[in-house]
């Protein structure tokens, strides 16, 4: 009995729950440097992290039944753990009795083959019949041996690896596998070549048998066949990016046949088996579909239902923890919540003195004429059609990192380089860091910027070999100096798409859906129009008489609706997006933040030490509210803008935690001034981030895939949790310093108190949403591409977020942590799993969800600050951290 005790104590959850983040997170890595497969062989796949996944189910089902969870009270919670009991019990189905492949299907072709993902080693027995299949795993790094004593039609045989041959060594293309089949009397010695095609398969005699073996994907016959009769790609208009792509077959069972449409999002069900659309054939006449077949799918829907329903009610239960923790904030109310001065000045100075009166000409004689310039219509190369005023901004801010050039804006900016292109080669406006780089392009080290003419001299391109010897290294090997030959290179070629006039896809034809910049065959009326307008530019920059720039430019968006209207996005719409690139809302709502933030803050400080400030607490809120409301108008532009929900990239999400940080403070927490004041807070901080130069903020066409409702839901839940549990993390730093300056003075512990009771309700609505979103996110991977769960990096790293925050919150459990400042110091370190997560993956490791392809940007320098911070602080707040948690009543 008291083993059973032992084992099922929160003590061994908490150990099991750290073990299995640990596992996953090395697990990332080691996927990272070494590849998928051999994360699989290592950690996913291994025997022992399924035991470890068999303890934790286990003693989760233990706790349940010993502690009563049912008669206690906590319904909600009850149900809310027994739904986790269903998804593991849902996932294990799949895992163990699931099928999972792949159908190739050439246009006019039938198939009812399906390729198992899954590489196995399959002994077929030639003279008798029948076939026997072992699962195995093999891999550069990890030459796992295999052994086997197994019986076929009477027959003891025993089957073993001898030696393993990577691709990489192999003379053939394919690993090599060396194996032995013994009958107890005589033995082969087999040589295999990982193959993918039954025809492949080669006999050979052993006693008085003949036998085939084959190693790879297993061959799963269906009980009737695909017939692929069409497949359809759309792309973006006037790109060649993929919008939407379709598979419309025929389904031939018993001489009966049946049309479906199989597309992205849009799964075709047949016969107990799934079909997805994954990808398709370079010359478009070929499909590749994914198949599955889950008998796990309905316990496991049952779950993640009963997931959302649990949830949703505990926050609303009488009974539960976030109830008690309310009402004792209600008995305890106290008005909680420092001055912010940031003076931002950036200088630019430029040398080439005889470019200054050209400069000065187009920053007094164009400021009129350029703003009916920004409302030309342009094609982008993903296909959107947008106005001039995006298209220049984004590419002005992708060479410069500003918005700003010499005092030009970047509509004037993207003139000048047009009609001015030589001056405009010999402005400094590339940054450079690497010194390495510096020498390579014979640049004193004591530049810090380039000109477009710097990277050519009497050779060409001097950059070309350092980019081919970049390009030529795997993304992980590749070191500081490649990263930025790299980066320099991808802004030298939007510099020369301008001065080049690539860029400007300003005339449509009428026969097409693509529109063409001035260096394509157009016709005479748009030829004309051109040339008229690229002289009147120049005469208006010059002598500053714009008549004919005026008369040509209307001539040019006359053109436009004439042949390009099926494409226009309507006037408000334009006039909206140009507004949201002028106003620059979420550049300006970081100095709003910060300052509000501060300012309550540092009353919120005086409140506690001195006396309370409530109209002055009162307005700063309703400030904060006025912004958030602000910035909610800005998302709402943006979203209308681009035709879909701002959070399909990063920089769009981070704009959205910024706002969920923000609606957390000032919606749920209307009583505490500094719960207010952290959101504000962070909410400025993580805007700041977002327009960092490293940040894309443009409106760009969606992928495939992410055409779904599923992104409005899944992200938007998900990328929310981050703005919970970032104030989580902001209200653990402020209690820190509150401890730090702790006396025995009531105000301070009773405000640290209703800090505690706040960060915890936080971080369980920041918990929820994180798990209800991250589950969310399996049904659409599930109703995607056939696969609940693939170990990808980012869906990983989210898993692990959730084990770390349930470890916090349950850390309550044990007597000697049950206290704020171990809450305050876990809630802070449990932040850096949000950051690998959000930050982390996208940047440094490869994955389906990364924004690079790992190890692509260097760690910024804040982050050690950060880190050297959340060690310090805890620390200085040790010595006083004697406060007991708050006593809960029903």
């Amino acid at each position: 009995m008291k083993v059973f005790k032992t084992f099922f104590s929160m003590k061994v959850t908490l150990v099991l729950l750290f073990a299995y983040a640990l596992s996953c997170g090395i697990a990332t890595w080691l996927e990272n440097d070494f590849g998928v497969e051999y994360a699989r062989a290592v950690i996913y796949g291994a025997f022992w992290f399924d035991i470890l996944h068999f303890f934790l189910t286990l003693n989760l089902l233990g706790i349940v039944l010993f502690s009563r969870m049912w008669s206690r009270g906590k319904k909600a919670s009850f149900l809310l753990h027994c739904s986790f009991l269903l998804i593991v019990l849902g996932a294990g189905i799949t895992r163990y009795f699931g099928v999972e492949g792949g159908m190739h299907i050439r246009e006019g072709e039938s198939s009812n083959l399906v390729v198992s993902t899954e590489k196995y080693l399959t002994l077929f027995d030639k003279s008798n019949g029948g076939e026997i299949s072992f699962p195995v795993l093999f891999t550069p790094k990890l030459q796992k041996d295999f052994f086997q004593n197994f019986s076929l039609n009477g027959k003891n045989l025993t089957l073993k690896s001898l030696h393993y041959i990577p691709l990489e060594e192999s003379e053939y293309s394919a690993p090599i596998l060396k194996v032995e089949l013994s009958d107890g009397e005589q033995s082969r010695t087999i040589l295999l070549i990982e193959n993918y095609a039954i025809e492949n398969i080669a006999s050979f005699e052993l006693g008085d048998r003949t036998y085939a073996l084959s190693w790879g994907p297993k061959f799963i016959t269906l009980p009737f066949s695909i017939k692929l009769d069409d497949f359809v790609l759309t792309r973006y208009a006037g790109s060649m990016s993929p919008s939407s792509f379709e598979s419309i077959v025929q389904v031939e069972d018993g001489g009966v046949s049946k049309p479906y449409k199989i597309f992205m999002n849009n799964v075709f069900d047949y016969g107990g088996y799934r079909f997805f659309q994954s990808s398709y054939d370079e010359d478009e006449l070929g499909t590749i579909l994914s198949v599955n077949k889950d008998p796990g799918k309905y316990p496991t829907y049952a779950g993640y239902t009963l997931l959302i329903l649990a949830s949703l009610w505990l926050l609303i239960a009488p009974n539960s923890r976030l109830a008690l923790l309310r009402k004792y904030l209600k008995a305890h109310s106290h008005i909680a919540g420092a001055l912010l001065l940031l003076c931002f000045a950036p200088i630019y100075a430029q040398d080439a003195e005889r470019i200054v009166n050209l400069v000065e000409k187009i920053q007094t004689n164009s400021k009129e004429h350029t703003q009916a310039f920004s409302t030309l219509l342009v094609q982008d190369f993903g296909g959107r059609v947008k106005p001039m005023d995006t298209m220049a901004m984004d590419f002005i801010h992708k060479m410069t990192k500003k918005n700003v050039l010499l005092g030009m804006d970047y509509n004037q900016v993207i003139l000048g380089m047009l009609i001015f292109p030589d001056e405009f080669r010999a402005i400094k406006m590339f940054s450079i860091k690497s010194p390495k780089l510096k020498d390579a392009l014979s640049i004193p080290q004591s530049e810090k910027l380039l000109a477009f003419s710097d990277v050519f001299d009497e050779n060409g391109y001097k950059l070309a070999n350092y980019i081919q010897e970049a390009n030529r290294k795997k993304p992980a090997e590749r070191d500081t100096f490649d990263k930025e030959v790299l980066a320099l290179d991808e802004r030298i070629n939007v510099a020369y798409n301008v001065y080049s006039g690539e860029f400007l896809r300003i005339f449509p034809k009428s026969q097409t859906q693509k529109w063409f910049p001035p260096s394509q065959e157009l016709t005479k009326q748009a030829q004309i129009a051109f040339i008229g307008y690229f002289q009147g530019l120049r005469e208006g920059i010059e002598q500053n008489i714009w008549e004919d720039a005026d008369v040509w430019l209307d001539s040019i968006k006359a053109y436009q609706k004439q042949y390009g209207s099926s494409l226009f996005p309507s006037p408000q719409k334009i006039s909206l997006e140009i507004w949201l690139n002028h106003f620059n809302a979420f550049y300006y709502l970081i100095f709003i933040y910060l300052f509000l933030g501060f300012a309550l803050l540092f009353v919120a400080l005086y409140s506690i030490v001195f006396k309370p400030l409530p109209k002055l607490s009162k307005g700063l809120y309703v400030l904060i509210v006025l912004g958030s409301v602000l910035e909610s108008f800005a998302l709402l532009v943006r979203w209308y803008a681009g035709d879909h929900a701002p959070w399909s990239n990063a920089y769009e999400s981070m704009i959205f935690i910024s706002w969920a940080s923000v609606v957390a403070g000032v919606a749920f927490f209307p009583r505490s001034s500094l719960t207010q004041s952290m959101a504000s807070l962070l909410s400025g901080i993580v805007l700041f981030v977002a327009n960092l130069g490293f940040m894309d903020p443009q409106i760009t066409n969606l992928v495939p895939v992410l055409k779904s409702y599923w992104l409005n839901i899944h992200v938007f839940v998900i990328t929310a949790s981050y703005g919970f549990l970032g104030l989580s993390m902001m209200l653990g730093l402020m209690s820190l310093v509150l401890f730090v300056f702790r006396e025995k003075k009531e105000s301070i512990n009773q405000s640290l108190l209703n800090l505690h009771c706040i960060n915890e309700i936080s971080m369980i609505i920041g918990l929820l949403m994180l798990t209800t979103g991250n589950f969310l996110g399996g049904v659409w991977a599930n109703e995607s591409w056939g696969r609940y769960w693939g170990w990808d990096p980012k869906e990983t790293w989210a898993l692990i977020s959730i084990v770390i925050y349930t470890i916090v919150l349950h850390l309550r459990f044990i007597p000697r942590l049950n206290s704020p400042y171990v809450f305050a110091v876990a809630s802070v370190w449990g932040f850096y799993s949000i950051l690998m997560t959000y930050f982390g993956v996208n940047y440094y490791l490869s994955g389906m969800h990364s924004y690079a392809s790992g190890d692509n940007l260097p760690i910024p320098s804040f982050l050690w600050y950060c880190l050297a911070l959340s060690v310090v602080l805890p620390l200085l707040a040790f010595p006083k951290r004697g406060l007991k948690s708050p006593k809960l009543h029903q």
